[in-house]
């Protein structure tokens, strides 16, 4: 990734003629002395700004994940209920179906 004063110069369409006139407008405007003074400030700026960015990406992305929670919680739960119910209504077939068997074979016993 490219940094700099040439990445700004190619992300705004500045030519070499105009980044020098820039460069020599903030070198009268500012004076050399205050010239570390305004790029420390930018920067500063600059990093509380992505700092500021990434906060919001991981708020968002914890939001996300919350959701996802407080909706599969209850879902697993209702998962659980329906797998009981299915094996409490399996032990009763296999009890009827039992209880069928052993009629039919006292029938045919007779």
């Amino acid at each position: 990734m490219m940094h700099g004063p040439y990445f700004i110069a190619l992300l705004f369409d500045i030519s070499g003629g105009e980044f020098l006139v820039i460069l020599l407008f903030i070198l009268v405007f500012f004076g050399s002395k205050n010239i570390p003074d305004l790029a420390r400030g930018l920067g500063r700026g600059y990093r509380q700004l992505k700092d500021a960015t990434n906060s919001i990406k991981r708020e968002i992305q914890s939001g996300g994940g919350d959701i996802g929670n407080s909706i599969k919680r209850p879902l697993d739960q209702h998962i659980e209920d329906i797998k009981k119910s299915m094996t409490d209504v399996d032990a009763e077939i296999k009890k009827d179906v039992g209880k069928l068997d052993q009629e039919l074979d006292d029938e045919l016993n007779k």
